[in-house]
This record gives structure tokens, C-alpha cells and sequence, in this order.
């Protein structure tokens, strides 16, 4: 019940506030109907600011957003295009799974536009604050603020992943004719953009609330910065070219020590369309089957399942017959590891009748996923299937978040961003590449304390002081986040992105400029002091 409140509450502001913030000639005092000095006397009023800055975090994060950008590029998902012509959409699939894309590339703008919205509209609600917020209490108002300067480091750390050298803009009152005397002053480098995430962190993390309940679902508290703080420093190699292993090492501490999360018996727990409940989820992005539109329904059911796949899962539709996984990333998989439930492979069955349910589209054939791209219908078939040319029935399907459509048509599982199994493997990498990349037991430990869940009997499963490297790490990361938005970051951490050996393409002459996207060339043309990323 209190779940349906907030995000009641925050799904009416947004377009309230839309009206009162709409305004950007700042010398106007336009405040539709709500006079400032009547407002922000509750707590309840701050809060219901914040709705729409927290909208625009989860427009970047889900649909065409960070989580599709971060995965299917890489050795986990692909979007193929099937034989029929779907998913071709121009060939901005295939660039993708290619690493052939360009700066015209309409997803790698999305995420510079949906990037840059959310860290103007928190510029734009710190300054109403600031300049309204006479009502608040002093303590309380640190605190919002606060929130507000997490969400926009969050911005800005997306940003510095994809494209490295990205203009900083820390405030919304920038005078009408402001220009930047060079482009040095305006788009800055990867240090710099790393050491303003850092100060925004830092500056702020012990001014937020320490608790975990219902005040801080959903919303930024001191656990959910320092899990920002633990994978900034956890990049920083790649990012500044200085490594800051102990720092990470130092959040993460205090994450785990703090007895505020803990792992989940049941990994798909995480998931539940009621996951509100998960002791391990430290952020979450809210979702609710009427009041936030149709983005968790799309990126836990639409996006991946075959047209007729309703009566699998009792939903009152079928889906788009899009994203699959990669055959080496199913195999990957030891055949008794209960993550590998978070993908639905071979006969799909009726889940009312128990029958194999059959392709209504138009063969009538058996609606069976097949782990390989081949063609199981047709024997004699010598097509080469792959991700240019797939039949509708290739590649297994996500299946990770409990599908539900109780309340209509849309889901209300809440997607996952940050999670403690997250931390206790970047402790253990932490450890690991202080060790010039070895194991040491405290590492092998907290691998295996995610690990062990996924197995009944994890005896045999667990890995020792010989058997734990770095490429067993990145290859458990990758079976225990899939679809969670992290793959690319991993691999380019890990050395194996630009130059990555997966099926279907070689990406061996490829140089390291992939592992940064191109400044999305529609922007370049809107702001000439942007300079493009080297190699493109």
C-alpha cells in the first residue's frame, strides 16, 4: 500500500511541477498556482519535487536506455534480425553487435539526451530550492539537496561511461549570453568529469539518510551513494588512468559491514513483481502497472518474447520477438545453475492447459527457443542463421523478472540497479587486482557467497585459491547480471570489449577508441564547441 502512495504522489507532480518549472527566462516569476511562500512547509511537499527528477533518471535507465546500450553490444545479448524483416530497424541493431555504430547512431543519442535532461532538470530543482526553500528546515533542506546532487553525479558518472570528454553543467541560472572562452573551458576532460562525480559524491553522502525503509525506497540514501562511489573508484584506472582499488575497497567495507542488506536465498527473489521486499536491492527504479507507463512490461516481457508466448506466462499479449542471448553466454552456464531459469529455452508451454503452445502468427508450428541460431523446423535447411538473419523461434529469451499482468497490462516489478551481490564482487576484483591479479581467500570467499545460491548442492561449485582468476570473475559477473546494465563496463575494465571475440563478428582490428561512443553528431551540429571523440 505505501508503494501505490509514493508512486501516486510522484506520478501527479510531475505534471504539476511540470507547469511551475516549464519556466526558463529566470527573471519571470511565473509559479502557475502555487505561491512559493505556501510551499515546501512539509515534508511531504519537498518530497514531491523530487518526483520529476527521479521520472527522468528512469528514462535514461530504461527503454533504448543505459541497460540495452551496456548489454546488447556485448557477449551476452543481441537483437538479430529476424527473417521476416523484424528488428532490422535501419541496421542500428547490427552496428551495435558489431561495434560498427556511428555518431549518427539514434541509441547512443539517447543516451546524451536523456543523460543531460536529468542533470538540468536536478540543476533545476537545486536552484528552486535554494532560492525557495526558505521554509524548509535547515537539516532537512541539506538533505534534499543532497539527494538531488547524488542523482545528477549519477547523470554525469553515465555519461563519463559511454563518452568519456562531456561538458560540465553545474548550474541552471547560466546568464543567456554565457559563452565559454574555449572549448577547454566547455567539454572537459575524463579526469575531470571522474573528479566532479567524486566531489558531488563526496560533498554530500554524509548528509543523506543512513536508514533503509520505506522513506528511502526508491530514492537516494548514504548505501545506494557509496554503491555509485564503489564503482566510480572501480573504473578509475580506465577513467583517469589511476587506480583507486582501496577506495573501492573502503565503501564497499562499509556497505557490507553495515548489516543494512543482505544477499537473498533465492536470486530471483530480487525480481518478484513484489521485489520491494528484497533485503539485497539497495536502488531500485519504481514501477507501477497504471502510473509509470509501459516501460517495465517492455523491458521484462515485451522486448524479448515471441508473439504467441501470451499464454506462457498468462499476459494478455504477446511480445515483440526481439532480444535473445548470445548461444556461448547460455553455455557459459553449468547446467545446474539456477540463474540459467532466468531464460526461457526450448517447448514454451501453455501455462492454464500444460500444452507446448503453438506459433498463432501464422505456421502453427510448436513455439520452441532454440539456444542456436539454426532452423529445427526444417532439416535440410543450408541457411547460415545468425544475427543478421535469425528465424523467429532462435535464441533463448530473458525471463529473469517474474512476469505478472494481475492489474492490467503492465508489470509492476521494480527494475533493479544497484544490488549487493554487485558489491561483494567488486570487493573481491578489488582484492584481486592488488594482488597482481590473483586470488586471495578473502576474495574466493565473497565469490562464493554469491555463487553458492545458484546451486543445490555448491560443493562442487565453488571456487578455490586455483581455480578463481580474473576471467572466471568477469565470466561470473556476466551469469550473475545479465540485463542489468553493467557487461560493456565490465569487459572494458577487463580488457575485452574493443577487441572482443564473440559469434558472428570479428571485432579484432578494432581499435581502443570503441570503448568510448562517438559524440552523437545531431549534437555536434546543435553546439559547434563540442569535439568529437578520437577515431571517429
Amino acid at each position: 500500500m505505501y508503494k501505490l502512495i509514493r508512486i501516486t504522489l510522484f506520478i501527479i507532480v510531475i505534471s504539476v511541477f511540470a507547469v511551475i518549472f516549464s519556466c526558463t527566462k529566470l527573471d519571470e516569476e511565473i509559479y502557475s498556482t502555487t505561491i512559493p511562500e505556501n510551499f515546501y512547509k512539509t515534508e511531504e511537499e519537498i518530497v514531491s519535487i523530487l518526483a520529476p527528477v527521479y521520472g527522468e533518471l528512469r528514462t535514461i535507465i530504461s527503454g533504448r536506455g543505459i541497460t540495452d546500450l551496456e548489454d546488447i553490444c556485448t557477449d551476452i545479448m543481441v537483437v538479430p534480425t529476424r527473417n521476416y524483416g523484424g528488428w532490422f530497424d535501419g541496421g542500428v541493431f547490427q552496428r551495435l553487435h558489431e561495434h560498427t555504430w556511428t555518431s549518427e547512431h539514434p541509441h547512443i543519442n539517447n543516451i546524451w539526451k536523456r543523460a543531460f535532461s536529468l542533470i538540468n532538470r536536478s540543476n533545476m530543482v537545486i536552484y528552486q530550492l535554494e532560492q525557495q526553500g526558505d521554509n524548509i528546515n535547515p537539516e532537512k533542506k541539506d538533505r534534499f539537496l543532497s539527494e538531488l546532487y547524488i542523482i545528477r553525479a549519477l547523470g554525469y558518472y553515465y555519461l563519463l561511461n559511454a563518452f568519456g570528454n562531456v561538458p560540465i553543467v553545474d548550474r541552471f541560472d547560466v546568464p543567456e549570453d554565457f559563452k565559454p572562452v574555449n572549448n577547454s573551458d566547455f567539454q572537459i576532460g575524463r579526469n575531470q568529469v571522474f573528479e566532479f562525480i567524486e566531489n558531488d559524491l563526496l560533498n554530500n553522502i554524509s548528509k543523506l539518510d543512513d536508514n533503509v525503509n520505506e522513506s528511502t525506497y526508491g530514492r537516494f540514501n548514504k548505501w545506494a551513494t557509496m554503491t555509485i562511489l564503489v564503482k566510480l573508484y572501480m573504473n578509475a584506472e580506465i577513467w583517469t588512468g589511476n587506480e583507486r582499488w582501496d577506495d573501492a575497497i573502503t565503501y564497499a567495507n562499509q556497505i557490507i559491514q553495515s548489516g543494512k542488506y543482505q544477499l537473498e536465498d533465492n536470486y530471483f527473489s530480487n525480481f518478484l513483481k513484489n521485489n520491494n521486499s528484497s533485503s539485497e536491492n539497495i536502488f531500485v527504479l519504481p514501477y507501477h502497472p497504471t502510473l509509470t507507463g509501459k516501460g517495465m512490461r517492455n523491458k521484462g516481457y515485451v522486448h524479448h518474447q515471441h508473439f504467441s508466448a501470451g499464454p506462457v506466462v498468462g499476459a494478455p499479449m504477446g511480445g515483440w520477438n526481439g532480444y535473445v542471448a548470445i548461444p556461448s553466454f547460455i553455455r557459459s552456464f553449468h547446467f545446474d545453475d539456477r540463474r540459467l531459469d532466468g531464460w526461457a529455452i526450448g517447448p514454451q508451454i501453455d501455462k492454464n492447459t500444460g500444452k507446448v503452445v503453438l506459433n498463432t502468427r501464422a505456421s502453427q508450428e510448436p513455439l520452441v527457443y532454440t539456444i542456436d541460431f539454426e532452423n529445427i523446423y526444417f532439416e535440410g535447411d543450408p541457411t547460415e542463421y545468425n544475427y543478421a538473419l535469425a528465424t523467429e523461434y532462435n535464441g533463448a529469451r530473458f525471463f529473469k523478472y517474474e512476469v505478472s499482468f494481475e492489474s492490467g497490462t503492465n508489470m509492476s516489478n521494480d527494475w533493479v540497479v544497484f544490488r549487493l551481490a554487485d558489491i561483494l564482487l567488486l570487493k573481491a576484483e578489488a582484492l584481486m587486482r592488488k594482488n597482481g591479479g590473483i586470488a586471495t581467500a578473502e576474495a574466493v570467499n565473497l565469490v562464493n557467497q554469491v555463487r553458492s545460491r545458484a546451486f543445490d548442492n555448491s560443493s562442487s561449485q565453488l571456487f578455490t585459491l586455483g581455480t578463481l582468476s580474473l576471467d572466471e570473475l568477469l565470466a561470473e559477473r556476466a551469469r550473475e547480471f545479465y540485463y542489468e546494465g553493467m557487461r560493456r563496463n565490465d569487459l572494458i575494465r577487463f580488457g575485452k570489449f574493443a577487441r572482443g571475440e564473440w559469434e558472428w563478428y570479428d571485432r579484432s582490428n578494432h581499435g581502443d577508441n570503441k570503448n568510448w561512443f562517438p559524440i552523437p553528431q545531431v549534437q555536434i551540429n546543435a553546439n559547434n564547441l563540442l569535439v568529437q571523440n578520437p577515431g571517429y
